[in-house]
């Protein structure tokens, strides 16, 4: 059978990176463009377009990448617990039974 070489610690570590990334693209997003914007003028030769486009598509990352960090995490989570039942380990559960 084929082993796959999705493991669960390496899409925990994604997930993480992800919200962690995301957290501070989202916090840190206003201080940059608002630093941009006060150095953009015909003068120094910034596009204002330009910049309102990189603005757009950051903030689209920073709405998009902070959920897929937390559902990576998730679906860790669950990828070790679907592991441990389909090779018979006890779970939580199990041992809070027994």
């Amino acid at each position: 059978m084929n082993q796959s070489h999705l493991r669960p610690s390496v899409v925990l570590a994604w997930g993480v990176a992800l919200t962690i990334a995301g957290a501070l693209l989202v916090l840190f997003l206003p201080n940059i463009s608002y630093s941009l914007s006060l150095t953009s003028n015909e003068a120094t030769g910034v596009n204002q377009g330009f910049l309102n486009a990189m603005e757009i598509v950051v903030r689209i990352f920073g709405q998009v990448v902070p959920p897929l960090g937390v559902v990576l995490i998730g679906a860790s989570v669950v990828m070790t617990y679907v592991k441990q039942v389909l090779t018979g380990q006890p779970t939580a559960t199990d041992r809070s039974e027994g």
